[in-house]
């Protein structure tokens, strides 16, 4: 990723949004910008409250046409360089697609993906951009997303907080 880069993370407020945002706005610098977007107002701020991204907004990740218009706004209309979409529900597609501008990149991360969806709606649009599909494991993620816990002090007590009591009961 160019130290200049455009990044929105849809789902951002849960944990593989987070996980990305922290990395993103590692990797972006001082000059580029992360925008998430989370599914709620609640989501959202999670995520702001840990100042993982330079803009955040909660929307229905469903609603392409607002999602878009809304990245438009939030980048003057030079759309994004790298969509990742984390969230866990079918139908938001197009709300990755539209906002990234040609030549870009698109990475599904949900399982809840459908993949023909995706291509055949950059197709529609006449969108030519790079659709990176998750298989459901990377290699290194577990190591990866263990030393960003220990980067980061706050983001550690908000997984401890959230995640941990679930794995206890």
């Amino acid at each position: 990723m160019q130290n200049h880069a455009k990044v929105v993370v849809i789902g951002g407020g849960g944990k593989s949004g987070l996980l990305c945002l922290y990395e993103a706005k590692k990797r972006a610098g001082v000059t580029g910008k992360v925008i998430c977007i989370g599914g709620s107002d609640k989501s959202t701020n999670r995520a702001k409250k840990l100042g993982l991204a330079d803009e955040y907004f909660a929307a229905n990740a469903t609603d392409a046409i607002f999602v878009y218009n809304k990245i438009m706004e939030l980048t003057n209309g030079k759309l994004a360089d790298l969509v990742i979409n984390c969230v866990n529900i079918p139908g938001t597609e197009m709300s990755s697609v539209l906002p990234v501008r040609q030549g870009g990149r698109v990475s599904f991360f949900s399982m809840a993906t459908s993949f023909t969806a995706a291509a055949l709606g950059a197709e529609g649009l006449g969108k030519d951009v790079e659709r990176l599909i998750g298989n459901g494991y990377a290699r290194g993620h577990d190591l990866f997303a263990l030393q960003i816990l220990r980067d980061s002090p706050a983001m550690l007590q908000l997984f401890k907080k959230r995640y941990v009591p679930t794995l206890l009961a």
